[in-house]
């Protein structure tokens, strides 16, 4: 069996690199810029773990995170919304709307190694 394949859906270009850069070599990373170009891939392709922007134009990490719970291959996989929201209430928003966890940005490399580990062995 090999890598885990772990998907990262950010609008932000240098957010993508920086997880990638981060989880790279444990896991098989795939990086998406929006949620139209993720639906492609899980069309046809099975991922282990999904980590989402929460806010992105075109399509929010929310209508993603549907996307993904209604495919066939990826809808029981662990998603964890990526966040620059800290109040309380989006905390709680996201975790209503389905997301496993989030992590707010900037992104701290320790604790999404973490996350992804903990999320991965449940």
């Amino acid at each position: 069996m090999g890598k885990p394949t772990i998907v990262v859906v950010d609008d932000q270009p240098f957010v993508c690199e920086m997880v990638k850069k981060i989880l790279d070599g444990i896991y098989e990373v795939h990086t998406f810029t929006s949620g139209k170009e993720l639906l492609k891939y899980i069309d046809s392709n099975a991922a282990d773990f999904f980590l989402l922007d929460y806010e992105m134009p075109e399509m929010t990490g929310y209508e993603v995170l549907m996307a993904v719970r209604s495919s066939k291959l990826n809808g029981q996989k662990p998603a964890v919304f990526l966040t620059a929201q800290t109040n309380d209430r989006m905390k709680v928003e996201m975790l209503e709307r389905g997301a496993n966890d989030y992590l707010c940005k900037p992104i701290n490399s320790a604790n999404l190694l973490h996350c992804v580990k903990e999320h991965l062995s449940k």
